[in-house]
């Protein structure tokens, strides 16, 4: 049935039909009930249906994510129809696993298609023309509509096309082609394909932009009416070092009686972008600002971003502040939460900050090098509380990428987590958990950042795979038994996999209005304030907080809140992990192109993947991923051995299993499937074939002007 029809079967009352819509909704969300073609609903009751996300791999197959808790299910490349990789599916699951066995199913129905948008190269064969798509798990070929655009596109060219007329039962998509991206190998043309791909915005749209002329260059004195004004303090910024937007800064104020308040002041977006306006819209869109590579997309138009709102010195700006006040010792004993104007005196990077904290600061950090060592004082006893509380911090390494003018990437290295990067995340949590205590206390109706505890099925997978590396996990899986597990392992061969093993095994935080915790940081009730210009949840929180705190909060207005917070947090977290894709995406197009330049060259690494065709090995430097083949192993027939996750030598019994070390040479390069091909450098494996490395073009010398990307900030989780 329909909703409506489903309402008259029960009886509901007009009037209590929006409930009824909203109850509809939350057990769609919960995969309680799935909306089929044509907006009717089915129950998922069922145990032998499961409603999730579909993830298909480069070699055809498939796996479903289930909505609720349980294994995921493995769907051979037959069991697909006409589902593809993102597409929200039912299937009918075939095969329960056993102690050994994944479960397997085939798909039923496709529910929502994830892909409106690819990108791909155009072949024009006579008066036919299609898109051969970029991504190996969508169709070989999708036909191309003859416009004015596909006209003047050549043979050849890298397109993005959007799909058209494609209903979940129908196996071929049709598309017309919107962008002509450039031709094969130009450097923008990967990070453009992706942008595009991941249907995010290039431009704001003219009538934003229109708002932007009544936004005020500088904070007006009828603005600063009614806020406490702080712009005596000592105020100043940390971030990285060619940051375009500030929306958070530091103060240290020593009071009577041997206290410290520390003022977490943060950009006051809600008091430009109100509710309904085309800037609030937009901002809904998109979510948040997505950090490319290459370039930065963001949130809200640089006049807002990078002018009114950005905390950038010697310039009146309006705050949200939280003042806490602590003890010498670090011991927090108060906490406010106050509408502010702030002049920050100082705009520092991360390495500048660093110099203060080792105690050699330069010139430019002399006049608050004494406030960032108290803070980093401070620090350190919130750091310890939280570990103590049982709080996980899963510090993976992550890859910087320089590139030159032309966009080519010139070097990649590991990212450096400073003490800084720590200090600026301390203080964000804690305003973040303040914020969050308030709104809870006072029953606002609010959008919390949600991490809610790992399913024991997914960690009694994690356990078994532990135990394959001779390591035992704890039964409990609380976060402080977790926590003492990573403790253990520290500085083990194995730990770099297991760490992010342990990862992929946790849930992902989400944006919803139910207050359910945040399991990773051991912290009852928590949400994002701290950055409002970059995320629209923090936009949204200072909005809420201001209304409660200051001007009040009506019955029909907390009616209206409660009614739209459940869309808003479900497309924040899309538009959040759509944005992470696109960033790791983008990262990764540039490793390989980095690599195109090395075939033949050896690199030492670890290995992170294991599976029956092949492992993955992880290059030290770079953090590049790479495929060494089973086929390319010569010495013997190697078998996959799913329960302890290695490939065994059937005749001599070696083994490749995660975590081993290895050194391999590059062979291959494939930008448009995005994927390394490794040879290991063992004579015991393999003759070395020079023959592999043979008549590979090398590109010229790369230019060492770099232009680096911007660098990521301090984790605000």
């Amino acid at each position: 049935m329909k909703v409506r029809e489903l309402a008259r079967h029960m009886n509901v009352s007009p009037t209590d039909y929006p409930g009824f819509r909203r109850l509809v909704k939350d057990l769609e969300r919960e995969g309680a009930v799935v909306k089929l073609r044509n907006g009717r609903l089915a129950g998922t009751q069922n145990r032998n249906l499961s409603l999730g996300r579909l993830s298909v791999t480069s070699g055809g197959f498939g796996f479903l994510s289930p909505d609720e808790p349980g294994p995921d299910v493995f769907l051979r490349r037959t069991a697909l129809g006409s589902a593809l990789d993102g597409d929200r599916v039912l299937v009918r699951v075939t095969l329960r696993g056993g102690t050994q066995t994944q479960p397997e199913g085939e798909v039923i129905r496709v529910v929502e298609r994830a892909v409106r948008v690819l990108s791909g190269q155009l072949r024009k064969r006579g008066t036919q023309s299609f898109v051969e798509p970029d991504d190996p798990r969508f169709p070989p070929s999708i036909s191309v509509s003859l416009d004015e655009v596909a006209h003047s596109a050549a043979d050849g060219d890298i397109v993005a096309v959007r799909i058209e007329d494609w209903e979940p039962g129908d196996p071929r998509p049709t598309a017309r082609i919107t962008h002509i991206l450039g031709k094969p190998g130009d450097p923008d043309v990967d990070v453009l394909s992706i942008i595009h791909a991941r249907q995010l915005p290039l431009q704001f749209p003219p009538h934003v932009l229109d708002v932007i002329q009544s936004v005020p260059e500088a904070v007006r004195p009828a603005d600063i009416e009614g806020r406490i004004d702080l712009r005596h303090l000592n105020s100043f910024t940390i971030d990285p070092a060619d940051a375009r937007d500030h929306d958070d800064a530091l103060s240290v104020e020593r009071v009577e009686g041997d206290r410290v308040v520390v003022g977490i002041h943060i950009a006051d977006v809600s008091h430009y972008v109100s509710e309904g306006s085309p800037l609030d819209h937009e901002a809904i869109s998109r979510g948040t600002s997505v950090y490319l590579v290459d370039r930065v997309i963001p949130m809200l138009p640089e006049p807002l971003s990078s002018g009114i709102c950005s905390l950038i010195p010697d310039s009146d700006r309006l705050t949200l502040s939280v003042l806490a006040t602590f003890t010498n010792a670090g011991h927090l004993v108060d906490t406010r939460i106050e509408q502010t104007v702030i002049q920050s005196r100082a705009r520092l990077s991360y390495e500048q900050a660093q110099t203060a904290i080792s105690g050699e600061p330069d010139a430019e950090v002399a006049a608050f090098a004494q406030d960032i060592r108290t803070l980093e004082q401070i620090r350190t006893t919130l750091t310890r509380q939280r570990i103590e509380r049982g709080s996980i911090d899963l510090d993976l390494p992550e890859p910087e990428v320089g590139l030159d003018d032309r966009g080519v990437p010139t070097r990649i290295t590991t990212r450096l987590r400073l003490n800084s990067h720590r200090l600026i995340e301390e203080f964000m949590l804690l305003a973040n958990v303040t914020v969050a205590e308030r709104l809870s206390a006072l029953a606002v109706p609010s959008l919390y950042r949600v991490h809610e505890p790992p399913d024991r099925q997914k960690l009694e997978d994690f356990a078994a795979l532990a135990s394959a590396f001779g390591h035992r996990f704890p039964k409990s899986a609380d976060a402080i038994a977790i926590q003492g597990f990573l403790r253990s392992i520290e500085g083990t061969k194995s730990a770099p996999v297991l760490n992010e093993r342990l990862l992929r095994s946790m849930k992902k935080a989400v944006y919803q209005p139910k207050n359910l915790g945040h399991f990773g940081l051991a912290s009852a009730c928590y949400t994002h304030f701290t950055s409002p210009i970059r995320r629209y949840p923090d936009l949204l929180t200072h909005r809420v907080l201001r209304e409660r705190l200051w001007s009040g909060l009506p019955d029909d207005r907390v009616a209206q809140l409660e009614e739209r917070l459940p869309g808003i947090g479900d497309l924040a977290t899309e538009r959040e992990v759509n944005a992470q894709m696109a960033e790791r995406e983008s990262i990764k197009v540039k490793q390989i192109h980095y690599y195109e330049n090395r075939i033949g060259d050896a690199f030492e690494g670890t290995i992170i993947g294991v599976r029956p065709l092949g492992f993955f090995v992880q290059l030290d430097d770079t953090l590049t991923e790479g495929l060494v083949h089973v086929r390319t192993l010569e010495d013997d027939y190697y078998q996959y051995d799913d329960r302890r996750v290695t490939l065994v030598g059937e005749r001599t019994g070696r083994t490749f299993a995660l975590g081993d070390r290895a050194e391999v040479t590059v062979v291959r390069t494939d930008r448009k499937q995005r994927q390394i091909d490794f040879l290991l450098n063992d004579p015991e494996t393999h003759r070395p074939n020079n023959d592999r490395l043979k008549g590979r073009k090398k590109e010229r010398p790369i230019n060492e002007g770099l232009r680096s990307r911007k660098p990521r900030r301090a984790r605000r989780r």
